[in-house]
């Protein structure tokens, strides 16, 4: 329920233009519009800036959850694991998928196609074991 309302803010306070309607094509516009305003991985990772990191990772995993019906999970049981504590989206038969270090890593590579580029890398893995 956090979450839907959580996404409910973001997309009130996101550029309309953006047309942010949780399509694969979508990935391409939120992360141009990433790459307008930040400048570097560390303009993110501010302190007044860690929201809009949250609202981009959640924005993003809900694309992978809703177009392969994947489902959140948190990593709670071993510290030394990477992905400890951060949200991933489980998509059957597939590694986690960590959107926060999408949306990071997005911003290190500065592309502007990174993360729609690895959601189909994902589909294509999923495409290959349904045939």
């Amino acid at each position: 329920m956090e979450m839907d309302d959580k996404l409910d803010e973001f997309l009130e306070i996101m550029p309309q233009d953006l047309n942010l309607d949780f399509s694969p094509q979508s990935l391409l516009r939120s992360e141009a519009w990433m790459l307008e305003i930040y400048s570097t991985v560390k303009d993110i990772l501010k302190e007044n800036e860690k929201s809009t990191l949250d609202f981009l990772a959640r924005y993003a995993g809900e694309v992978y959850r809703k177009n392969f019906n994947g489902k959140w999970k948190l990593f709670l049981d071993d510290p030394d694991n990477v992905i400890y504590e951060l949200p991933v989206v489980m998509i059957s038969g597939l590694d986690p998928i960590c959107p926060i270090t999408e949306v990071t890593a997005s911003l290190d590579r500065r592309r502007g196609d990174y993360i729609y580029d690895l959601f189909q890398k994902t589909a294509e893995r999923i495409s290959d074991d349904i045939n």
